[in-house]
């Protein structure tokens, strides 16, 4: 008896190369990890976040970097070290010479893709001043200068109309609350849907958040409870068909991506 092609849809999301060539993201030919009709077998992308300023930053979460956190690029080379797959780098201040060249040393050090989450004038500067193919930066707009734009949006309709067919890279953001979980869940699940059945204006990867749990620790919380919940939100993002995730634990990040490798080799 031959088996129906239950995975099979009307469409191919985007694929868009980041790094040197050597990472890719999106492509997508069914719903998420299914392996029928030649669907890929391609865990989400984890990236590990890194700030230029530990002030408002957990300081569980600190003291899991063995003290390399308070050097933004030997942070983000440890980041390498156990494992990611890239670099969000939050830039909080506002010096822009600073901020450029610290996006240029995680770059140089790393060669890992990098996404740049900073202020437009730092975003512009980096922009105008690294010319990177691995470099992600978080925009208002479409970018048409060579560098891949994260752009975030409410739900798949601002998707839609705001990345159209162009390369870009979609964020639904993060939650503030477990509760609210479930509706990040759904806006992934539909932009996916429209996309898998032929609209191409729903066809770019996604990148999600999951750095809440540590911004929202209750009292009497500790590191491990902490990640799992992190990696809890990043199992059921990566279900829904997350391309990339941004992670701030260490072991949530592996359990990340262990949990991806298992599942897309069901």
């Amino acid at each position: 008896m031959r088996l129906p092609k239950t995975s099979r849809t009307a469409s191919e999301l985007k694929e868009l190369r980041l790094g040197k060539g050597d990472y890719a993201a999106g492509g997508a030919r069914s719903l998420p990890f299914l392996d029928l009709d030649g669907a890929r077998r391609r865990r989400p992308l984890v990236f590990g976040e890194v700030v230029d300023d530990l002030t408002s930053y957990p300081g569980l979460a600190a003291d899991m970097f063995s003290g390399r956190q308070v050097d933004p690029a030997e942070w983000a080379v440890m980041w390498k070290e156990i494992g990611a797959d890239g670099v969000c780098l939050r830039i909080i201040g506002d010096d822009i010479g600073s901020g450029v060249s610290l996006v240029r040393s995680v770059c140089d050090r790393t060669r890992l893709p990098v996404v740049v989450d900073a202020s437009p004038e730092i975003v512009g500067a980096v922009a105008s001043e690294i010319d990177d193919s691995i470099l992600m930066l978080f925009s208002d707009t479409v970018r048409d200068d060579g560098h891949i734009a994260v752009i975030g949006c409410r739900d798949a309709d601002e998707a839609s109309s705001r990345c159209g067919e162009h390369d870009a890279v979609v964020s639904f953001g993060h939650v503030t609350e477990e509760r609210e979980l479930g509706e990040l869940v759904g806006r992934i699940e539909e932009y996916r849907s429209r996309g898998l059945s032929g609209d191409r204006t729903c066809s770019n990867p996604i990148i999600i958040d999951v750095t809440y749990a540590w911004d929202a620790l209750d009292e009497g919380w500790d590191a491990r409870r902490a990640s799992m919940l992190e990696a809890t939100e990043a199992l059921a993002v990566m279900l829904a068909g997350a391309d990339m995730l941004i992670m701030k634990g260490p072991g949530a990040a592996d359990m990340a991506r262990v949990y991806g490798e298992e599942l897309a080799d069901l």
